[in-house]
This record gives C-alpha cells, sequence and structure tokens, in this order.
C-alpha cells in the first residue's frame, strides 16, 4: 500500500494500537500518527487487583507493547 499522507488515529487505547497495527500489517509504509491523552503509551487493562491499588503490583506488567 503506497503512502498518500498521513494516517491519524484518534485514541490511543487498545483499539488505536489494533487500528494502527492493522495498518502497518496490511502494508501502509506512511506516516503514521496515534493521538491521545494519556502520558503513556497504549497498554492493555486488567482488571483491578488489590497489589495494584495498594502498589504492591508491578504497573510494567500491563504494557501492551515495547516502545
Amino acid at each position: 500500500m503506497t503512502a498518500v499522507g498521513t494516517v491519524a488515529v484518534v485514541g490511543a487505547s487498545l483499539a488505536g494500537l489494533h487500528a494502527a497495527r492493522g495498518l502497518r500489517s496490511q502494508g501502509y509504509d506512511g506516516r503514521l500518527v496515534v493521538v491521545g491523552e494519556e502520558r503513556h503509551r497504549p497498554y492493555d487493562r486488567p482488571p483491578l487487583s488489590k497489589e495494584f491499588l495498594t502498589g504492591d503490583g508491578d504497573p510494567g506488567e500491563g504494557w501492551a507493547r515495547s516502545p
């Protein structure tokens, strides 16, 4: 797929990440911008646990993808 400008994915949630991955897997090689309010990269939002709420859990376990 030949790039024609820039594609913006609005929403940096897990769904936004999957949309960006889908474009790349279909051969889109142009500029791809993911826009969101989060300060962190997209992450999986598993159910909260007591460990996470008390600060004993590892917050890094929920990342959907490495930087």
